[in-house]
């Protein structure tokens, strides 16, 4: 108790830029304390900052854990050794009055309609920012000059230069917050992605946003699909064919990854060689693939209920992306950001008269996409319930947890779908359980008559593959 006291008072007075004397060193159980709190109140301000939408990310975990370790060991440059400790620990006592009086203001700024058209303005929160920054480095230049005997102009530098690295941390460590609202994107929370995302915007939308300039953009991607139109091998008399749209909706590595692998995983056990589209949002495929959006999957549909033998053909619709209470989330490359909601999807095959479909759906609340669908010429295989997140879609990875368990490790020649996917459920249950993560409950639906037509599929391996 007397190692708080002993922090706490030390902080009250560098809140008000005033040294301490006759202070009693503290060890290394408080600044441990002191680190949890500080992650505790930024967990915190998370949650409330996600709101009822949000969902828990576990990854978030590890940048938390990133950042503090980057901060101590920085920090620890800055300060005598022979205090280091005690002032580690003021320093992130500071750190949590600084941290509640923006977040605070974050928060509170919605829920108070008179500061909210104040806050819209960008100088605004660049104001709190600025000012909380001047109070921190006058607050640990007092920290600095109660273990310094000739305090001076180099103490003022040194608290300076520990903000700026400071700074600089939270630059470079990755923002991935542990609860996430449902408006997150990944691909605008890092300062290096905003700054690629900026030129890559004014590429695809030639620096403007009028019809002149959209004009190309279209006409390019009318060619994209065309050149996959006419690669469709036509349906087979006598035989059923299965054609397949892959969809990759946000411009992150894992959903490309993904699809790749699942397309490659389904076609080896259904015949969808040559008979396959993909539209994806990814910067690396701007060039060679359509992109992701409400009109590319129209035509893309119409595209396959021309070929197609409606009655007697089967559509395999493998979609994966982050997802939302509403839909699917689309994200364009230049940061546009729209969704497909289960109804657009089943207006669309129901509008072609696209009978025997399979859907997947790898994304969170991607059950709201079984009731819409469901019928016992549909198959809908789903991430999770309409209630529940997925989880797994860190950009570093291969795989969801869901693409892992169904496509990667479940799908195997001569397993049809339903043992596919009660496979898949159990490893995903297994995963969830290991990280204490909220069940994501992955949901099912398996018509009937179409589960009799696929069986031939599945009494032996197809003769051609993805």
């Amino acid at each position: 108790m007397k190692n708080v006291w002993s922090v706490l008072g030390l902080t009250a007075r560098a809140a008000i830029w005033r040294p301490t004397r006759n202070l009693q060193f503290v060890g290394l159980p408080s600044l441990l304390a002191w680190i949890v709190a500080l992650a505790v109140i930024r967990v915190g301000f998370q949650f409330l900052a996600a709101g009822l939408g949000g969902g828990f990310n576990p990854y978030g975990l590890n940048a938390i854990v990133a950042w503090l370790a980057l901060d101590v060991a920085v920090a620890a440059l800055f300060v005598q050794p022979a205090a280091r400790v005690t002032a580690l620990s003021a320093m992130f006592a500071l750190s949590i009055i600084a941290e509640l009086v923006i977040d605070a203001v974050n928060i509170a700024t919605p829920l108070a309609p008179a500061l909210t058209a104040v806050w819209a303005n960008r100088a605004a929160p660049i104001a709190v920012f600025a000012v909380v920054s001047l109070w921190w480095i006058g607050a640990m230049t007092a920290v600095l000059r109660t273990f310094t005997p000739r305090p001076g102009i180099s103490v003022l530098g040194r608290a300076a230069g520990l903000w700026l690295a400071l700074l600089a941390i939270s630059a470079i460590v990755p923002h991935a917050p542990v609860f996430v609202p449902r408006d997150f994107n990944i691909d605008n929370a890092n300062w290096w992605e905003i700054l690629h995302a900026r030129p890559l915007a004014q590429r695809q939308e030639g620096g403007g946003s009028g019809e002149a300039e959209a004009a190309p953009f279209s006409q390019a991607q009318r060619a994209l699909l065309q050149a996959q139109f006419d690669g469709l091998a036509p349906s087979t008399k006598g035989a059923t064919a299965v054609y397949a749209i892959g969809i990759s909706g946000w411009s992150e590595d894992v959903f490309l990854k993904e699809l790749d692998g699942g397309l490659a995983a389904m076609g080896g056990v259904l015949p969808i060689r040559g008979r396959t589209l993909r539209l994806v949002n990814h910067r690396e495929t701007l060039q060679n693939l359509p992109l992701a959006d409400g009109r590319n999957f129209a035509a893309a549909v119409h595209a396959i209920g021309k070929v197609m033998n409606k009655d007697d053909d089967v559509l395999l619709l493998l979609m994966t992306s982050h997802g939302e209470l509403t839909g699917f989330g689309l994200r364009l490359p230049n940061g546009a950001i729209s969704e497909l909601t289960p109804q657009h999807v089943a207006a669309a095959l129901n509008n072609e008269g696209i009978k025997n479909r399979i859907v997947i759906v790898s994304a969170c609340y991607a059950g709201t996409f079984v009731p819409p669908l469901a019928n016992d010429d549909t198959i809908v295989v789903t991430a999770a319930d309409a209630k529940n997140t997925s989880f797994g879609c860190a950009p570093e990875r291969d795989w969801t947890y869901f693409g892992d368990a169904f496509f990667r490790q479940s799908v195997r020649p001569g397993r049809d779908l339903q043992h596919t996917f009660e496979s898949a459920r159990v490893l995903i249950q297994g995963w969830e359980l290991m990280d204490r993560a909220q069940p994501s409950n992955p949901q099912a639906h398996f018509g009937p008559a179409l589960v009799a037509k696929l069986s031939p599929f599945f009494a032996s391996p197809p003769n051609a593959g993805q």
